[in-house]
């Protein structure tokens, strides 16, 4: 197992996790003061209706991350018990709050690593879980738009918790008018799903080739060895997965599907939960996909604030008048501020059980 290099200490500092933790609360503080309306707060009361929205969200989340730990567990051919899955997926999911999508990378490997796994496996698991992620995502949101056709790509123009001129304010109603323009990211999935396919299981001596070749290049020849080492790696694990079953691949498709159709439906959930009326639940589900290509836009560690602003942005017109910010809040409580909790109390002992040279991090 590795080692915590100085590098890897710098990724789990206290500055990567407070830092995102108050710009998302200042975010939806100030969403929440700009929009809430008194009103709207009386008509909310504890009916069976609303604990069972909370507690289906809740049980949405679960299954997510069951999904997760069983998928990520497979990919690396069961090398991880049960116990190091949950673990390294708590962690996985924990690095994902703290880094902006630019750096998720990274930790994610270093977590893969310190989980047990070789650097080659941990990249073999991070690109098959990558190109599985987008495969269904094109998939699902191929035959979303079947059923749906371009609606889903439009946002009504009008929703009362959107009235105002601040800067705020303006920019949720250009995130609104730019999802009409989402089947570019939709592109970029598709994109994805082809060059990892293809890295994986059309040309992985093409893949090794190409990593030798980033190695003799003159800013990157210090790393040739890792490079190479990489590129050595990376054959042997396609080889490896291109040997593997076709109940494999239904098992890992499966978890998969299963993953993604939970996550979105966090916000069914919590639409059900709060809003009086019912609206098209196919809608509500539709319009997460869109929302996720937002999210994947590098920006703030853990999308901090571009996340509540994007889910008031596409998910306005579903809330009721006067609680669509507090409404965000309660998503990301769900979706981020959960595991930022989880992930602090298990980081400590994980490192130590991880790395006999640990060190001490959150300094």
């Amino acid at each position: 197992m590795a080692d915590v290099t100085p590098d890897d200490a710098k990724q789990v500092s206290k500055s990567r996790i407070i830092l995102p933790v108050l710009l998302s609360i200042g975010i939806s503080a100030y969403l929440i003061a700009y929009n809430f309306k008194p009103a709207a707060l009386g008509a909310i009361h504890i009916t069976p209706k609303l604990i069972t929205g909370l507690v289906l969200a809740l049980l949405a989340l679960l299954v997510r991350d069951a999904a997760f730990v069983y998928k990520v567990r497979l990919s690396s051919g069961e090398k991880l018990s049960w116990r190091r899955a949950v673990t390294t997926i708590i962690m996985w999911e924990f690095g994902a709050a703290i880094t902006p999508k630019i750096g998720e990378v990274a930790f994610t490997l270093f977590v893969l690593k310190r989980s047990g796994l070789t650097f080659g496996r941990a990249t073999g698991v991070m690109v098959l879980n990558a190109f599985m992620d987008s495969a269904v995502f094109v998939v699902v949101f191929g035959i979303l738009y079947l059923f749906m056709g371009s609606h889903i790509l439009f946002v009504q123009a009008d929703c009362a918790d959107l009235a105002g001129d601040s800067l705020v304010q303006r920019l949720i109603l250009e995130v609104r008018h730019l999802a009409q323009n989402a089947w570019v990211g939709y592109a970029v999935f598709c994109a994805g799903a082809v060059f990892f396919g293809i890295a994986l299981f059309a040309l992985p001596q093409t893949a090794k080739r190409f990593f030798y070749g980033l190695g003799k290049t003159k800013f990157l020849n210090r790393f040739q060895h890792s490079f190479n080492h990489l590129g050595d790696e990376i054959e042997i694990t396609a080889r490896e997965y291109k040997s593997q079953t076709w109940w494999f691949w239904i098992r890992m498709t499966t978890a998969t599907t299963i993953n993604w159709i939970a996550r979105y439906s966090i916000v069914n959930a919590l639409v059900f939960a709060f809003s009086a009326a019912t609206p098209n639940m196919l809608e509500v589900f539709a319009r997460q996909y869109v929302l996720w290509i937002f999210l994947v836009i590098p920006t703030t560690p853990g999308a901090s604030g571009w996340a509540e602003i994007s889910f008031i942005a596409l998910n306005c017109e579903f809330m009721p008048v006067g609680l669509s910010a507090a409404i965000a809040l309660v998503w990301r409580i769900y979706t981020y501020y959960m595991y930022l909790l989880v992930g602090v109390i298990v980081l400590p002992g994980w490192l130590k059980r991880t790395g006999k040279n640990a060190e001490a991090v959150l300094n």
